[in-house]
Order: C-alpha cells, then structure tokens, then sequence
C-alpha cells in the first residue's frame, strides 16, 4: 500500500520545542515545515496552509454556496426533520371543499359540547370540547383544545408549506376539515361511525392518509 506523505501525522512536528513544523490551518493536519511553502510575512516564516491545501483547486462562491445547500440538504439532522408521508401531503388532495360555517354546524351536531371561540390569528376560530367536570386525560380541566378551522371554504385535506430549500415540511397552509376531524377522533371524542355517517366517507384516491391515521389510532388503544 502506497501512503502519502501528506497522510502521515507528524505529532513531534507541533510539539517539538525547535518548532520543526505547524498545524495546516485548512485540512487541520501536524506537518513539518518541508509541506510548506515559505512565507516571510508570516511568524512561522511558512505559509499557514500546506502545499497540498494550496494546491488544490479552489471553488468559487457559488459553487461553495452550492456545495453546502447540498450538503444541508442531504445531512442526516435534515433527513430526521421530514415527515414520513411528505410525498403524499405535496399531492394536490382537495378533495370535497366545504364552508367552515356548514362544517362546524354538523360538527356541532355530532359534538352538542363544542366551544367555538376567537383563534390566535384573524379568521381563525378554535374549536374546544368542555365538560360538566374535571376529566383526568385533560390535564385535570374541563375543557380540552382539539384544533381550529378557518373562516370561508374549506378543503377536505389539508394544504401544507414546504422549506423548498431543504424539502422540510413547515406547517398546514390551509386546514382541512378532515385533518379537523381526525384530531376529534384521535382524542376518543369522536367515533368513525359518527363522522362516516355525519361527513361521509373520504373522496376516493385521496385518502390514504386518513386510513393510516385511523388505523394507527386504533392499534395504539389496544396497547
């Protein structure tokens, strides 16, 4: 096997008290000064990156910039930040629209407990349930936040905004009376039976999602 000079780390190269050589202040290796070339303008009398450093070809801006949205793009931290079923929540899932104000009237008749009230952004109401008594799986309160819904036409799927530049899912653009729908019955306030027969059955093709939330809801209860 052929080693390269350059390769060896030369440990008595830093630590020898006739300073016979330096650390490269760019790929971080102790090297004598002979990887050097000689500079005057500098302490040492060598230049502070070896020759193999100097020598190598350099990137321009944009092509440095390019080479590290790269290599956010694809490190492992990012990777971690994606959501499971991020190609399907990019697909155009529509589906059937409804006004908030017929949604949240049948929602009211399937949950007669409903509190609807002013949410934290303009044009948004937040949906509580309440209860007569403190119930131990609220926390100890009487009320329960479950969601919110946005004032005008809703879709039935909810609408989500992407970071473009790392493909990392931010938050829903627009919420769907669906995805409302599921966070009710996820909380055990509302059963499937109830929301099949006060909404319907999902759109067809385009509710893959809501059966896997379903499903996962259901395994979690028996465990």
């Amino acid at each position: 096997m052929i080693v390269d000079e350059f390769d060896i780390v030369d440990y008595e190269a830093g630590a020898d008290p006739n300073l016979r050589g330096q650390e490269c202040q760019s790929c971080m290796r102790l090297l004598t000064y002979k990887f050097f070339r000689k500079d005057s303008s500098r302490n040492s009398g060598h230049s502070a990156q070896c020759l193999k450093c100097e020598q190598a070809p350099r990137l321009s801006m944009a092509e440095h910039t390019d080479r590290l949205r790269k290599m956010n793009f694809n490190s492992e931290g990012t990777k971690r930040q994606r959501h499971e079923d991020q190609s399907e929540l990019k697909r155009d899932r529509k589906g059937r629209t409804m006004d908030a104000s017929l949604f949240l009237s049948k929602l009211h008749h399937i949950c007669p407990n409903l509190y609807v009230t002013q949410g934290g952004i303009i044009g948004d109401l937040a949906l509580y349930v309440t209860s007569g008594v403190a119930r131990p799986e609220w926390s100890g309160q009487n009320f329960k936040y479950v969601g919110y819904v946005t004032l005008g036409t809703m879709p039935e799927f909810s609408k989500y905004e992407f970071d473009e530049a790392r493909d990392i899912l931010i938050r829903a653009s627009e919420m769907g009376w669906r995805s409302v729908l599921l966070r009710f019955i996820e909380n055990n306030i509302l059963t499937e039976q109830q929301c099949n027969q006060e909404f319907g059955h999902p759109s067809g093709g385009e509710n893959s999602l809501w059966f896997k939330r379903l499903h996962n809801h259901r395994n979690s209860k028996k465990i």
